[in-house]
């Protein structure tokens, strides 16, 4: 006798999820230790502001997002090491002289990231660059 079963829709592969709840409350956190506005945060992690917004309301983020999460808040861990928590936002979103005059944001934006660390190791070390 053949009984029929509903067959679930496969997620994507790329749409793999990790807890919304846990990646609400860390952007929200986020956001709040470093002065960072959202349209500033959707810069960082590569998103729209909608993005930004519907993640700090609890939506499920795929795993990519989630990454960048992660890399973003240990970016501003670090620059909190160097300089109070609130300015961070603040210092992200100015131009800078060892970034060729470029806001870290932007530089972020344009695939340097690496140059923005060598920058907030430079500050955390207190050695000029």
């Amino acid at each position: 006798m053949a009984t029929a079963t509903k067959r679930s829709r496969p997620r994507p592969k790329t749409q793999k999820s990790v807890s919304g709840h846990s990646t609400s409350v860390e952007v929200r956190a986020l956001r709040q230790r470093h002065g960072l506005p959202q349209g500033l945060l959707a810069r960082l992690l590569d998103v729209s502001l909608r993005t930004v917004s519907g993640l700090e309301s609890g939506s499920v983020a795929p795993a990519q997002l989630r990454r960048n999460v992660t890399q973003v808040n240990r970016l501003c861990g670090a620059l909190a090491e160097a300089m109070e928590s609130g300015y961070v936002g603040r210092w992200l979103d100015e131009p800078n002289e060892m970034l060729g005059g470029l806001k870290p944001v932007e530089a972020v934006e344009r695939g340097q990231i690496d140059l923005v660390w060598q920058v907030v190791e430079g500050l955390r070390s207190g050695s000029q660059l």
